[in-house]
């Protein structure tokens, strides 16, 4: 008879435990690669989401309030700094943006120098511009142009602020109960179909996105802090030069004028000064003409005196004469200081005449280069 061999129980035993850990390996390896593709999912679109809050932001000059949790995905700015992404305002077209928790830092104020409600536009920039054109006095001032170096100035004055677990903020990654910083804009989606840790609350808070997933928490967070929007939004660079180079410009440009006016009353006094020394070396070759006149006479009386007393008065002839010779030196040195305060005279007349029309120039350089600065202050960023 032929034997007839097959699985003992032993191997039959073996190969369902190997089948069994294949299986289950199988099923572990499709469960993290159903996680990662879901967490990429999530992360793209928080990613889209990111890009369409800095459109938003760059068009409007303001960040979207949040909507409506269960809403038409349109933003609610009545809502406060929290809520759900308003989806329909920015355009995007995936329904699962309706799932996106979205925060908004809304620190308002009532001086516009000191606001940072993030979500209104409002003219906060205000650079320093001369705004008395006879006293020439620069002062902060507004030309209720609402762009987007306004919303730079909100993020400048954002970060200035003291942290307050009131409004819009980031927790730390290790202590996600402690206020971390606050940020411009968070969005945020669950992980396991719903929110936990700080997402899970109403409170303007968001976890840190370098908070490590657990088996409790699997939230992916995006959060832009309000140096990086500001970076993002190059707002360094249009405040310098839309916002303070231009400006700066233009109170240059009246202080020059101002000087220009200055320097020409200096001129007018020195043309005064120039026209006296003129007249007063006139005064000096006057009075010694007159000296040298009255000199020659004493000398003519004391050469007859002398003769008269047969030469016991020869002495005082000598002093005339030497008397006479003085004058007539001054005479001469007024002769040559008049011609040296009528050089003088001539030259400060031609600065005068020369300023004239730096001053017209002036007068027509100040307003232009203001105006300048008022339409890059229009501008915005842009």
């Amino acid at each position: 008879m032929r034997r007839q061999r097959g699985f003992s129980l032993l191997e039959l035993s073996v190969s369902l435990v190997v089948l069994g850990l294949v299986a289950l390996l199988i099923l572990r390896f499709l469960g993290q690669a159903q996680q990662e593709q879901r967490g990429t999912a999530q992360r793209e679109l928080l990613q889209r989401a990111d890009d369409a809050l800095l459109a938003f932001a760059m068009i409007n000059s303001r960040l979207p309030c949040p909507a409506a949790a269960g809403g038409n995905g349109e933003e609610d700015c009545g809502l406060g700094q929290v809520g759900v992404l308003p989806y329909r305002s920015l355009g995007l077209p995936d329904l699962g943006a309706r799932r996106v928790r979205y925060g908004v830092l809304r620190r308002a104020a009532s001086e516009a120098s000191d606001d940072a409600d993030l979500a209104v536009s409002r003219d906060r920039f205000q650079p320093l511009a001369i705004v008395a054109q006879k006293s020439y006095i620069a002062m902060p001032t507004t030309y209720a142009h609402v762009n987007g170096l306004d919303l730079c100035q909100a993020l400048r004055t954002a970060t200035r602020l003291a942290p307050d677990a009131g409004y819009l903020h980031t927790t730390l990654p290790a202590q996600p109960g402690t206020l971390g910083r606050h940020i411009a804009y968070a969005v945020a989606l669950p992980g396991d179909g719903a929110f936990g840790g700080q997402q899970a609350s109403t409170s303007p808070a968001f976890d840190s996105p370098q908070r490590a997933s657990t088996p409790d928490f699997r939230d992916q967070v995006l959060a832009v802090g309000n140096e990086q929007l500001w970076a993002r939004m190059r707002c360094g660079d249009n405040l310098s030069a839309g916002g303070h180079a231009h400006f700066n410009a233009a109170l240059a440009a009246s202080m020059l004028r101002t000087a220009l006016y200055d320097y020409k009353q200096q001129l007018a006094v020195s043309k005064k000064l120039a026209e006296a020394n003129v007249a007063s070396a006139a005064a000096a070759i006057l009075g010694g003409a007159a000296a040298t006149a009255d000199s020659a006479g004493g000398t003519a009386d004391t050469a007859s005196e002398s003769l008269a007393s047969t030469g016991a008065m020869s002495w005082r002839v000598s002093l005339a004469a030497i008397a006479t010779a003085g004058a007539l030196a001054v005479t001469v040195t007024a002769a040559a200081l008049q011609a040296q305060a009528v050089k003088a005279n001539d030259q400060a007349k031609q600065a005068y005449e020369d300023v004239e029309p730096l001053i017209t120039e002036a007068d027509l350089l100040q307003p232009l280069v203001l105006e300048q600065a008022q339409a890059d202050d229009a501008t915005g960023m842009y």
